[in-house]
């Protein structure tokens, strides 16, 4: 099951989540145009579903978020990729910002984020 959306998640959306993804999603998020790809596929799958929507690859970074915890983890595999990333995919602190500022957008009706 992968979403893509503009616009926060629906508690329904929200509630299948949870149940189908077991609590933990993978998401390619571009905090750039506010725009995320979520779910429990292969998160290069949900990357290129940015790109045919002309996002540009240094603006999406690939994250697993545990819906319970609101834990973020930063994925180095797919950030490796995006050339504003270091060659070990880490981020900046700004970078991190701008995720985390987009995730609470999207998933603003979970306990956690309040």
């Amino acid at each position: 099951m992968t979403i893509y959306k503009r616009i926060r998640l629906t508690k329904e959306e929200l509630a299948r989540l949870r149940r189908e993804c077991e609590g933990y999603v993978w998401a390619a998020v571009d905090p750039r145009k506010c725009v995320i790809s979520v779910g429990d596929g292969y998160l290069h799958d949900m990357r290129d579903m940015l790109l045919v929507r002309r996002c540009q690859l240094e603006d999406i970074y690939g994250v697993g978020f545990d819906l319970t915890s609101g834990e973020i983890n930063y994925v180095a595999h797919i950030n490796r990729r995006n050339p504003t990333v270091n060659a070990h995919g880490e981020l900046d602190e700004k970078q991190k910002e701008g995720i985390e500022q987009t995730l609470s957008y999207f998933f603003d009706r979970l306990p956690i984020m309040r």
